[in-house]
């Protein structure tokens, strides 16, 4: 939408995304609530004549059948704050861990497939790729179906930060350029997935 918005009225734009999943984590479930963390990140978007930067590919998919693989059962509008809701079901809840990896792991290869064939740049010729930082097996397992080159570095902040859900890219990007910055020319692929269930890929010139 950012993309788009930038095209066509030539103006720069701001995507922010953040979250504090603290309220949402179950402290008693170890598995999880070691991984998760409270995040932001902000990307500007910027106005180019020059067809090779920017966006040059993206999909987006869902799969409203596996819905209920990553739920916080309570606290919407089906079944708001009230007393006698027990409060494990204001928390997220992932009862099949394993379903959720094949799922994550098949929808970003998916995604990031059809985002480079519709970006017509060859996987080997990705310089970086910035996953979601869901778990580090997902993205070396998407890394390999894509069939990204040796010398692609994979951006991984995940040891350091967590997983904070959807400022998990942004703020990848972030610590990517404060470790190294984009050189002109550099061509990144994005990917994620998440609750939904849904997915997405982006690649991009810099």
């Amino acid at each position: 939408l950012a993309d788009g918005f930038v095209r066509t009225q030539g103006k720069p734009a701001l995507v922010v995304a953040a979250n504090i999943l603290r309220r949402r984590i179950n402290f008693e479930e170890r598995s999880s609530a070691v991984v998760f963390a409270d995040g932001a990140g902000a990307v500007v978007l910027t106005p180019s004549d020059d067809p090779d930067t920017g966006l040059l590919g993206v999909d987006v998919a869902s799969a409203g059948s596996q819905y209920d693989l990553i739920t916080i059962p309570a606290g919407g509008s089906r079944k708001p704050f009230a007393a006698g809701i027990d409060p494990r079901e204001f928390m997220m809840s992932m009862p099949d861990g394993k379903k959720v990896f094949s799922q994550a792991v098949h929808m970003m290869t998916r995604c990031a497939v059809n985002a480079l064939a519709r970006a017509d740049v060859p996987a080997n010729k990705i310089d970086r790729f910035v996953p979601h930082q869901a778990n580090a097996r997902i993205f070396e397992m998407v890394r390999d179906n894509v069939g990204l080159s040796s010398v692609c570095e994979t951006v991984r902040t995940i040891d350091e930060y967590g997983n904070s859900s959807a400022a998990t890219i942004p703020l990848s990007l972030s610590i990517a350029r404060q470790r190294k910055p984009f050189a002109k020319g550099e061509r990144l692929l994005l990917a994620a997935a998440g609750a939904g269930l849904t997915g997405a890929a982006v690649a991009v010139g810099m």
